[in-house]
């Protein structure tokens, strides 16, 4: 069975990941896939799937934090970056704990 060719290029994704990477950046609280995509208008012709497909990447490459919202039970994400200037000290296993000190 033949390999089947992907929809999006490689440089395309690499774009997307800075976008997203750049969006992420630029916000100091914990947002979900919808509010990236309204924060940065490259971010509006790529879907839902698409960019939660990115951000899992970044997730793993350690730039980014995943939770659930309590309220909206809603997938959020967060930059590493500024969670260390908010105060939250990161383990090596990518998780965080807040700290008051």
């Amino acid at each position: 069975m033949p390999g089947r060719k992907s929809k999006y290029s490689a440089e395309y994704n690499s774009e997307m990941k800075v976008a997203l990477m750049d969006t992420l950046l630029n916000c100091e609280e914990a947002v979900n896939i919808d509010q990236l995509k309204a924060k940065n208008i490259y971010l509006a012709g790529i879907t839902n799937q698409k960019a939660s497909r990115l951000m899992n990447e970044l997730v793993d490459m350690g730039i980014a934090a995943k939770s659930q919202d309590k309220v909206t039970k809603r997938v959020v994400y967060k930059a590493l970056e500024i969670m260390k200037k908010q105060g939250y000290e990161i383990g090596e296993n990518k998780g965080y704990e807040y700290n008051e000190d």
